[in-house]
């Protein structure tokens, strides 16, 4: 006989904030990688000063015109570090009262398909693996994503009643050819 998962996610402002962390990802390496190199010329400029000061050839360096350059861009770098945390909080604070989280939902992972009852609503739903997109998770939390239908699902991995978390991540990712 296969294995059947069954879980309870209480919804959660964290497990929102979660959604779109792991959602955009893609998007916070990018700034991330944009800010480092944003912040690398004037990091290089400073490291060349401290070194001609430490072997006592400070005089030779001076500022000039691209250190004010470099220090902007350090202040760029330094912004663009912020910004996909600070669009996720904003995000958050704009979806929150849209959505029920005071709801909680209860899962179970069948061999063919998932079937989920919400308390926001009453009804039960039942999701075929073959739409299911893509499988991210965290320490905290499994996010599924069904792009056919815009539908994104939060599992809290710690509400695991029957079966594991590590054991559902394994089947779901099987399930989706990964």
């Amino acid at each position: 006989m296969q294995n059947i998962y069954e879980n309870t996610t209480h919804i959660t402002k964290a497990g929102l904030t979660a959604i779109l962390r792991i959602k955009r990802r893609r998007q916070f390496l990018i700034y991330r990688m944009c800010s480092i190199c944003f912040s690398a010329p004037f990091l290089a400029r400073l490291l060349f000063a401290l070194v001609m000061s430490l072997i006592g050839r400070a005089e030779e360096v001076s500022i000039r015109w691209t250190d004010i350059l470099f220090g902007l861009m350090l202040l760029i770098g330094i912004w663009l570090w912020q910004v996909p945390k600070q669009q996720v909080k904003n995000s958050v604070e704009r979806m929150k009262d849209q959505m029920d989280l005071n709801a909680v939902n209860q899962y179970t992972f069948f061999p063919d398909h998932i079937q989920m009852l919400t308390t926001s609503s009453l009804e039960k739903f039942e999701l075929d693996y073959e739409n299911l997109t893509w499988v991210q998770s965290d320490s905290r939390w499994i996010v599924l994503y069904f792009v056919d239908m815009n539908f994104t699902m939060l599992v809290d991995r710690n509400g695991f009643t029957k079966g594991s978390s590590e054991d559902c991540l394994t089947f779901l990712r099987r399930k989706i050819g990964r």
